[in-house]
């Protein structure tokens, strides 16, 4: 018997990478941290995960994995 998986495809092929990128999207923090992507902006917001550079408020937003791995 299979087990039951509801995991999105690719968030599954990201967390068995071997060497995750050295930068992460908002989508590919949360699958990395265990949290929704919505919550992101939250923990960003009281100052728990600082995006890199200084990206315009509704740009797109990236994220040191070796910052996320501490």
């Amino acid at each position: 018997m299979k087990p039951v998986t509801n995991m999105n495809p690719e968030r599954e092929k990201f967390l068995n990478l071997k060497h995750p990128p050295a930068r992460l999207n908002i989508e590919e923090t949360a699958w990395f941290l265990g949290f929704a992507p919505h919550d992101v902006p939250i923990l960003i917001q009281a100052g728990m995960l600082k995006p890199l550079g200084r990206p315009p408020s509704r740009g797109t937003k990236y994220f040191a994995t070796a910052t996320l791995e501490q």
